[in-house]
């Protein structure tokens, strides 16, 4: 890696520490709500909360760790939850994650998906959040996926599946690369074999005071 590569990485890594804001576990809602179940799919960082209008008041749904030697977690980069909590829902719809390196600090392994479930609020509008994501390599290249937030409205009683991420794959031209799914889709829908991706709203750009 060159001095240039090196000092633009560890500038963005500066930038986005910056800009990240404390990681504050996410609290279900109070018992008696109307409530829905999300599994959270991840091998990023992905946070949440109810929508008032602005952002950055979303709790930590789950932030995946590194693993190195195969299932050894490094405890400087450790998945949040450590446990993560299981609601009994529905088979899962997509494949697993791609493990891959961080932009820094390589020995301390590669990052792992991580599944959590969680009762969320329903009937009113939800903030997903997925937090910029760096892929690193060996050599002096990178990639990132870009930070994203999207509003979605959960109905009572039913499950949804957030696969929310880094994969590898092809384009239309089957050209193969890093992508960057963000889907939402809900489990075991009516009258739909396939899962069907859910509509949203982007977040408003405007932080909450």
């Amino acid at each position: 890696m060159t001095l240039k590569s090196l000092a633009l990485i560890s500038s963005l890594l500066l930038l986005g520490a910056c800009n990240r804001q404390p990681w504050v576990a996410y609290v279900e809602p109070a018992s008696g709500a109307d409530t829905a179940r999300l599994r959270v799919i991840t091998n990023g960082e992905v946070r949440g909360g109810s929508y008032v209008g602005c952002v950055g008041n979303e709790q930590g749904l789950a932030k995946a760790g590194r693993f190195y030697d195969g299932d050894k977690p490094s405890i400087n980069y450790p998945q949040s939850p450590l446990v993560p909590p299981r609601l009994g829902m529905a088979p899962r719809v997509l494949p697993k994650m791609a493990e891959y390196l961080g932009m820094t600090r390589m020995a301390e392994g590669v990052y792992a998906e991580i599944v959590a479930e969680y009762r969320v609020p329903a009937g009113k509008p939800f903030l997903l959040v997925r937090e910029e994501l760096g892929v690193g390599s060996y050599g002096s290249t990178y990639s990132k996926c870009p930070a994203l937030s999207r509003v979605y409205t959960f109905e009572k009683g039913r499950q949804y599946e957030a696969y929310v991420g880094m994969v590898y794959g092809g384009d239309v031209e089957g050209k193969m690369g890093v992508r960057c799914p963000f889907f939402v889709y809900e489990l075991q829908a009516p009258n739909h074999a396939i899962p069907q991706a859910m509509q949203s709203t982007p977040a408003a750009d405007r932080p909450c005071r």
